[in-house]
């Protein structure tokens, strides 16, 4: 009897937990000032207002290529970017950007979305007033 209370109840949970698995996962993923050879040169938390392109970079794993994702974003708390990527093969490294006014100092955040908008990796960082030091002339 316990075993079949158990089915009844576990079980339906349990296939509902693997049905729930993801088609397409974020493998790695970085914040970086610039991109070369198709990799992160940094890796960034705080950054600068002096930094005008912040880049976030991210490789992909699909088991349904192709397809798309989305990089999403917000300056505190207001989407100002939706940007969508077409991922080619299986295991794929793609990138955006977002050029940032240096008076748009405070809290950042990017969301990577799968095609149906599910969130798939979430990054916050906070972009800070430089300040410039004054040299006297002599």
């Amino acid at each position: 009897m316990k075993k079949l209370i158990f089915k009844v109840l576990i079980l339906p949970f349990f296939c509902f937990s693997q049905a729930q698995e993801l088609d397409t996962i974020v493998i790695d993923s970085a914040l970086t000032k610039a991109i070369r050879y198709k990799q992160p040169i940094n890796t960034l938390e705080k950054i600068p207002n002096t930094i005008k392109r912040i880049y976030l970079w991210t490789r992909i794993k699909t088991l349904y290529p192709p397809t798309y994702i989305y990089h999403v974003w917000y300056y505190k708390g207001k989407e100002v970017a939706r940007i969508r990527l077409y991922i080619k093969y299986p295991i794929f490294r793609t990138w955006s950007f977002k050029t940032i006014p240096s008076t748009w100092t405070g809290k950042w955040k990017v969301v990577v979305e799968d095609i149906n908008g599910i969130p798939l990796l979430e990054r916050e960082f906070e972009v800070y007033k430089k300040r410039v030091s004054k040299k006297k002339n002599k």
